[in-house]
């Protein structure tokens, strides 16, 4: 199956990501964004039940969200029985460039909960590492 993945946050954060993503790694034909309301997007449901439904039968759509329990992913919660579908909220940039570099892994879900656990090792409290022997000479 063909994978691609949807940002999909609360005003401009989608594209942001998206092109620091790019920025690093070049362009990303694979990822698109929807920037929850801007542009004229006053309401979720229609621009979600659009791209879901454009989605082809040999496709996985896997959908990065900014919160969980916010509008964009409670909207994107109830496609979540269809097989093709995967939701993850809470994305941040170093889950996004792992999933983006493993696309073509063959288990989709193994794949994203490699990224999950990546974007969360990588979420630390930096002043709390000057207490670390190792790297208190560092900095």
């Amino acid at each position: 199956m063909k994978k691609k993945i949807l940002i999909a946050t609360h005003s401009i954060f989608a594209e942001g990501i998206k092109k620091t993503l790019e920025l690093i790694l070049g362009e990303q034909p694979a990822v698109s964004t929807l920037c929850a309301y801007t542009d004229g997007i006053s309401e979720i449901e229609t621009p979600v039940q659009e791209i879901i439904s454009h989605l082809k039968d040999d496709e996985e759509l896997i959908i990065a969200t900014d919160l969980f329990g916010g509008s964009v992913n409670n909207e994107f919660m109830k496609y979540l029985s269809s097989s093709n579908i995967h939701l993850i909220a809470g994305i941040n940039f170093p889950s996004l460039v792992e999933l983006v570099l493993n696309l073509d892994n063959t288990d989709t879900a193994q794949m994203i909960q490699s990224a999950v656990s990546t974007g969360r090792d990588q979420l630390l409290y930096c002043n709390a590492l000057l207490d670390t022997p190792v790297l208190k000479d560092t900095f």
